[in-house]
Formats: C-alpha cells, sequence, structure tokens
C-alpha cells in the first residue's frame, strides 16, 4: 500500500463528523453530559456552510410586537412547510431556540439590540406574520463560528482536520463509528465510537450554481443511506436567489429576502413583472419557493434573460434597500460598476439548503442504533419549504439535542470491539484505487456530467419524464464511475483526487433520492414543481416520503406528517430499544 502511514486506529465514546453549527453544539451538548467527543471535519476547524451564513435567525421573541409568541411562530413554520413539518420537532424549535440564541449571544455572538435593551428584529419575508429576525449588523457566520469556537475549544477539544469519511462503520444494525482517510498526507482511518452524531450539510455540489462551500457534497446524507437510515423530504429543496451575471459574480448571494421584501421586483427577459401571474396579491413578496419557481418557469417556457437568467429592479426603492439589509449587495455590485441605482441585477436560481434529511425524533435520533444527526443533515423540520432565519435555529436547537442524546446514550454502550464492523472491504477498495493509478475521467469531470443530468431532469422543473431519464442516465453514471482518474504524480495529489472521487460518488446517492422522490410525488408542493402535476394535492400526497436502500435499490414510501402531542418528549436515556417515528 502506497500510504505514508498503516492504518490509523482511533477510539471514542462518541464521535461527531462535521464542524458547523451544528456539530460544534453537539460538542456543547456532549460535554454537559459528561463526555468529551472526537470531533472530525473534512476542511478546517469551524467550517462548511454555517461560516458562510448571511441574514440572521429568526424567533418567536415578541421584541418587534408584543403581539408575537412561540405558538404563532410555530403556526408561521407550518404554514410555510406547507403542511409538511413534523410537528414534534418544530414544536421544540419555537420553544427552545431562544435559550440557545440567548447563549450563543453571551458567547459573543453580538446581535443588535435596541436602546431599550430589546433585540432588533427584522422583516423576514411571508409568511411570517411580525418581524422575527435577529441579526449582527453583518454577515452572521462569521461570529458565529466564531463565538462556537473559541467556546468549544476553551474545553480542549482538539478536532481532527482534513478527512474524508468514506461510509460509516456498522457492528450489526448498530453505527460504530466511521472510516475513511487524511486526504493531505493519505493516511487511511478507521474511529470506533459508542455513538455517531451526523453534522455534515447538506448537497449544494449536486448543483453548478450554489452557494455553498466545495467541501459540502451530501457526504453525511449518502453514508447514512448506504448504512440502512432512513431519509426524509428528500425531494426538497430550498431555492435561493443568486447572481448569474456578469460571470465572475455567479453565484454571490443576493439577499433575495430582503430586495423582494423591501418591493424590488422581478422582471423577466421581455421586462415583465411575472410574479403578478403566480401569486397576485403578495407578488414578490411570497414564499421564496414560490419566487424561484416563477423564475423557473419564466426561464423554461423561454422568458428568461438572453443567457437563461431573471432580472430583479430595485431602482424603484433603492434608497430604502441600502439602509437595510441590502446594502452589502449594492456596495459589492457598485465595485464591479454595476450601478443598482440605474440597472437591473441579473440572477438565478440556486440551492441554498437542502430541507430532507436523515429522518430523525426528538433528540435528534436516526433510525439506526448509534447515529445521530442534526443541522441541514437532519430532516423533517422543514417540509416542503423553508421559513426564512430557520436553517441556523433548527441547527442550534437539534445540534444540542443530538449531542446531548449521542453522549448519554454511550455511557450506556460497552467500547466496541476494535476489529468489529464492516469497513474492512471498504478499506482495501481505497488501498486498491490508490495503487491502481487509473487514467481516465477525472472526478470533477465525471461531477460535470452529473450536474448537467441535474439540470435537466432532477432540477427546478419537474416531470415523469424528466425524473425518468435523469434516473437512467444516472444508473449509467454510476454503471461507469470507477473508471476515474487516480494517477495524481504525488501521494498528496492522489489522495486529493480520491476524495473528490468519494464526493461525486456521494453526489450520485443523494441525487438518486432525490429522483426517487420527487418520481413518486406527483403534485407540486414548496420546492417540488411538476410541469404534469402542478397543483398541490392534499388528498393523496399530504405526508412526507421515506426513501431507504435496500439490496442495491432506493425505495420510497409515503408516510403521516407526525403531529404535536402536547407531551413534552422524555429526557434521553438508553436509545437502543429504537425509533418511534410517531
Amino acid at each position: 500500500m502506497e500510504s505514508s502511514q498503516e492504518v490509523r486506529h482511533l477510539q471514542t465514546d462518541m464521535l461527531v463528523i462535521g464542524s458547523g453549527v451544528a456539530g460544534m453544539l453537539a460538542v456543547v451538548g456532549a460535554m454537559r453530559s459528561g463526555v468529551t467527543p472526537m470531533i472530525a471535519t473534512k476542511s478546517t476547524y469551524a467550517s462548511g456552510s454555517s461560516s458562510m451564513a448571511r441574514g440572521g435567525h429568526s424567533l418567536g421573541l415578541g421584541h418587534s410586537d408584543p403581539a408575537d409568541n412561540q405558538e404563532l411562530f410555530f403556526e408561521d413554520i407550518q404554514t410555510g412547510g406547507e403542511g409538511l413539518c413534523n410537528e414534534r420537532l418544530i414544536d421544540i424549535v419555537s420553544t427552545e431556540s431562544i435559550d440557545r440564541s440567548l447563549e450563543l449571544d453571551e458567547w459573543g455572538l453580538g446581535l443588535i439590540k435596541l436602546d431599550d435593551g430589546r433585540f432588533d428584529q427584522r422583516p423576514g419575508g411571508f409568511p411570517h406574520r411580525y418581524p422575527r429576525m435577529l441579526h449582527c449588523g453583518r454577515l452572521m457566520g462569521k461570529p458565529l463560528m466564531a463565538a462556537l469556537s473559541n467556546k468549544t475549544k476553551s474545553w480542549g477539544i482538539d478536532p481532527l482536520t482534513h478527512i474524508m469519511f468514506v461510509d460509516l462503520i456498522k457492528d450489526g444494525e448498530t453505527v460504530v463509528g466511521a472510516w475513511g482517510f487524511l486526504y493531505h498526507e493519505g493516511t487511511p482511518v478507521v474511529i470506533h465510537a459508542k455513538s455517531t452524531v451526523i453534522a455534515t450539510g447538506g448537497a449544494p455540489q449536486l448543483h453548478t450554481l450554489n452557494d455553498s462551500p466545495p467541501i459540502v457534497s451530501g457526504d453525511g446524507y449518502a453514508m447514512a443511506y448506504r448504512a440502512g437510515a432512513e431519509m426524509i423530504d428528500m425531494e426538497f429543496i430550498d431555492y435561493q436567489v443568486l447572481t448569474a451575471a456578469p460571470e465572475k459574480l455567479a453565484g454571490y448571494p443576493c439577499f433575495s429576502t430582503g430586495l423582494l421584501s423591501g418591493g424590488g421586483h422581478l422582471i423577466n427577459g421581455l421586462g415583465e413583472r411575472f410574479m403578478k401571474k403566480y401569486d397576485p396579491e403578495r407578488m414578490e413578496k411570497t414564499t421564496r419557493a414560490l419566487n424561484n419557481r416563477g423564475m423557473a418557469i419564466e426561464i423554461y417556457e423561454g422568458r428568461g434573460t438572453k443567457d437563461g437568467n431573471i432580472n430583479i429592479d430595485i431602482r424603484h426603492v433603492f434608497d430604502e434597500i441600502n439602509e437595510g439589509v441590502g446594502k452589502q449587495i449594492i456596495a459589492t455590485m457598485a465595485k464591479y460598476n454595476i450601478d443598482l441605482r440605474k440597472e437591473f441585477l441579473e440572477v438565478g436560481s440556486a440551492p441554498h439548503t437542502y430541507l430532507g434529511g436523515l429522518r430523525i425524533d426528538e433528540w435528534g435520533r436516526s433510525t439506526i442504533n448509534g447515529l445521530y444527526a442534526g443541522g441541514e443533515a437532519a430532516g423533517g423540520i422543514h417540509g416542503a419549504n423553508r421559513l426564512g432565519g430557520l436553517a441556523l435555529i433548527d441547527s442550534y436547537v437539534f445540534g444540542l439535542r443530538s449531542g446531548i442524546a449521542a453522549a448519554l446514550e454511550s455511557k450506556t454502550r460497552d467500547a466496541p470491539d476494535p476489529d468489529c464492523g464492516d469497513w474492512r472491504e471498504g478499506l482495501e477498495d481505497l488501498i486498491e484505487r490508490t495503487a491502481a493509478k487509473k487514467t481516465g475521467p477525472t472526478a470533477l469531470e465525471w461531477r460535470k456530467q452529473l450536474q448537467d443530468l441535474v439540470v435537466v431532469s432532477l432540477g427546478q422543473v419537474r416531470s415523469k419524464e424528466r425524473l425518468t431519464n435523469g434516473l437512467l442516465d444516472l444508473a449509467k453514471i454510476e454503471d461507469q464511475f470507477n473508471e476515474v482518474d487516480n494517477s495524481g504524480t504525488t501521494l498528496r495529489k492522489q489522495f486529493e483526487n480520491l476524495r473528490l472521487s468519494y464526493e461525486t460518488r456521494n453526489l450520485i446517492a443523494v441525487a438518486r433520492m432525490l429522483g426517487t422522490s420527487g418520481l413518486q410525488r406527483k403534485e407540486t408542493r414548496g420546492g417540488h414543481f411538476r410541469i404534469d402535476y402542478p397543483e398541490v394535492d392534499n388528498k393523496n400526497f399530504l405526508g412526507n416520503y421515506v426513501v431507504w436502500e435496500e439490496a442495491g435499490q432506493c425505495h420510497a414510501e409515503l408516510r403521516p406528517v407526525p403531529k404535536r402531542n402536547n407531551i413534552a418528549p422524555p429526557p434521553p436515556g438508553d436509545h437502543s430499544t429504537g425509533f418511534d417515528p410517531m
């Protein structure tokens, strides 16, 4: 084997995979429960999509209007999710998010307050009935990650960085860790753990245009899926409006919530303000899902710009928007000689967050013993459409909860036998791939094929024909994918090529889940638009599609939406007895 070292074997009470907000709060939860976890990340510590968080987070705090409260917040979350949110989960989110936010502010987040000590809460778009967005007066990501990083490092947490996890390790029906390799040095790593938390974010790299770091490639989804975990709502994606031109600015976030809720207009290539066709009353102040659906239809039907995009016009409300959340985008565009006081901003739709993920209960437990999830890796919270400002607070709440529960479960388990698990076959394949030094299409070339397939068949505009053809084409890519260029001239280059290869393998698995769920859901709801079924169908599809892998096949089943029960969830303990879906 061409490696700088022999296989590195590690053992821990609890493993956290991912070091964004959810991962670091899982560490907080573990430490509070008396367990020191190991946290491992594919990049540097405190990285991932969380570091790029922008506007803020929403709370039913009532500081903007005393009529607001947590119950109304709960109702608006369910309205935003178009009836598909797990009510037991959002009940917890709507209540516990306040304590988590106050805690983070104490640790240095720097939320803006009014002169009387109340938090400054900005509008967060429809269907928020009140201004609820707490903010830092600047991009939220950096101060948030700094606050959490400082807190966790104060306990002596020493993260394992630059590790590409390939798969989870199972002993029977229980997850007992994960294995992968340190791609900067070419060292295989096997980590056995009594419990494991997935906090790896979504899968934006499945899409050409996105606003997330390149390392966020659906790894947690794919590993959990291959291990037999049930996944939920994988057909739903929260699309955001990003700059599409000029090319050097493509993918820059344009703060669409602020631009549009502040009075901006969406304009097609014919110069028409088209949202009057899709929501005559609210127009651009509708849900993010409906704005993006309108954009997708206009482009699909040939009414986009000459480059296949849409324009935003803020000329008539420039001063008002420049005083609020749009100030940064206006200033950035000005640096590139784009004067939004006088001209349009050309934009396109792109995945902002995945709304599905591992199916979890109130403590972040997956459907497999020993495996938990928090943040964007967990599903069931947002339903068909995410309410503005909810991505961070769901990470706050279920990051912490999954950490608490995983830590307490680890106390009930014996340490796994270092020889147990099913990782050896995969490791042998890794070694074989390293030694082979194959030539052929690179992993990034394969990924480009996959992204092109998604645009045509699995993107915003879906139909039976598109989805069926997409899944067939996906199978062809999957069959040929083993022939990946691995001819790097140095060991480091080889292992970086392997990282890209395994990432693309994971994205293929995510595409299969997306396509399978999307094909089964014969209606239009939230971020899922079927041109052959353009209406909401509550009679037949008011439920969540759950997908899982069995015998190499992706299976899908419609399940009822879990309802609120007004009974406080029991404290976590020994979770080895199984999963309670309802």
